[in-house]
């Protein structure tokens, strides 16, 4: 899948403010994988993971990353896909791809 929505700065502050509203809590305000959330998790339990660094288990294309953005993930690591949420499209889900690929 590519992107079809250039890297512009309106498109990464619009990313933005999805990242702060559905994001930042699990990943971090830098998306380091360090917040409050990952730090009240038990011991042991997988924590939400940076995605500031070079290791992208879900895959690092600018696809991969949409796919899970939209679908999120199952399991103890679980996170919400972005999906039928009021006001995100695809659109909005590419902006946050390009949010992300900023933060790096």
């Amino acid at each position: 899948m590519v992107n079809p929505v250039k890297a512009t700065p309106e498109s990464i502050a619009s990313g933005k403010k999805l990242y702060e509203k559905f994001c930042m809590d699990c990943h971090g305000e830098k998306g380091d994988g360090l917040s409050a959330v990952a730090a009240a998790m038990p011991e042991g339990e997988l924590k939400p993971p940076s995605i500031i660094d070079d290791q992208w288990d879900h895959g690092s294309t600018d696809g991969d990353i949409f796919v899970f953005i939209r679908d999120g993930s199952v399991g103890s690591a679980a996170m919400k896909g972005l999906n039928g949420r009021p006001g995100v499209g695809p659109t909005e889900m590419w902006n946050l791809v390009n949010y992300v690929r900023s933060l790096k």
